[in-house]
């Protein structure tokens, strides 16, 4: 069977140093998104969108898959609001569309290595969910394992502490700790069933979620997460999911993987894993003549397992 897949996409890339304060702890995390314009008041918006072109022997149609804009706000030196709005499939709720917020967040910085977070929390589990947007990407349909092990886009109501260090002058240290609502009931037949409400919690217990990623230089970095809680209606049954994650660039070439596994106390399929691994290469750079175009052709290939 065969998929053209047609993926349209905005994005603002600021150019990188070996400096390690120059660069974000997470590249294309929360402060890495594709803003593009700064607006009065301290404001950035930004965005992308996907549409694609579906052509097999089951469906030949286009799909307004994503509409995405992003807000920024500096409310103050120290205070910072971040949103990503989803519009799925056109954005038609009644029918077969989506309207939802990915991430808003409240940030108060005390210090570059501890800083408070509040709201509908992208969750720092796995390297993918937080550089889940498609310009960030060079494949269109995301790995089995950020889809059932890692249910990508998990996002989740909580708060938490999130920092930078820098052990030397070209490395960096990051890490995300929140405490969250966490999985409902339904993860025990499938985990992506199970994220969680952003309203209430189905349980008294609370889920930890968090991660830890070092980059010695500027090309390479590498990543463990964890998320650990209580998803039944009782609070009795505990779903634990721990990944491992690397990534490695060097000029056109690009290598990215990650691991998962989940243990579900009480469910008949109690133990899960999966992992991919991907491998692009990127040519003619700036081949396509738009104004400030930062184009680039890839060839790339996966290998994974769910």
């Amino acid at each position: 069977m065969k998929r053209v897949a047609v993926l349209l996409a905005v994005l603002c890339a600021a150019a990188s140093t070996t400096f390690a304060a120059d660069r974000p702890a997470v590249q294309g995390g929360v402060y890495d998104k594709p803003y593009l314009r700064q607006t009065t008041g301290g404001t950035i918006v930004g965005g992308y969108i996907d549409h694609e072109l579906f052509w097999n022997n089951k469906k030949k149609t286009f799909d307004q898959h994503r509409f995405i804009p992003f807000l920024f706000s500096e409310v103050s030196d120290r205070i910072h609001v971040t949103a990503e709005i989803e519009f799925e499939h056109g954005g038609n709720v009644g029918g077969d569309g989506e309207i939802k917020l990915e991430f808003a967040t409240l940030d108060i910085a005390f210090h570059e290595a501890a800083s408070l977070r509040g709201g509908v929390i992208l969750s720092p589990l796995g390297r993918f969910n937080l550089i889940h947007d498609s310009p960030l990407n060079d494949l269109t349909n995301r790995p089995l394992v950020a889809r059932e092990i890692v249910p990508t886009t998990l996002s989740e109501s909580g708060m938490g502490l999130f920092g930078t260090f820098y052990p030397s002058e070209a490395a960096v240290m990051g890490y995300e700790l929140y405490v969250v609502n966490g999985f409902s009931n339904s993860a025990a037949t499938r985990i992506r069933s199970g994220r969680g409400s952003q309203k209430r919690d189905n349980n008294e217990e609370k889920s930890i979620v968090g991660r830890l990623n070092y980059s010695p230089y500027l090309g390479l970095d590498l990543g463990g997460s964890f998320h650990v809680g209580a998803y039944d209606d009782s609070g009795e049954d505990n779903l634990s999911i721990f990944a491992v994650d690397a990534s490695w660039n060097r000029g056109p070439l690009d290598m990215r993987g990650e691991y998962a596994t989940a243990s579900i106390d009480g469910a008949d399929e109690d133990s899960r894993l999966g992992y991919y691994a991907q491998v692009a290469y990127h040519f003619l750079p700036g081949s396509l003549s738009f104004p400030n175009s930062t184009s680039t052709w890839v060839r790339a290939t996966r290998r994974a397992l769910r």
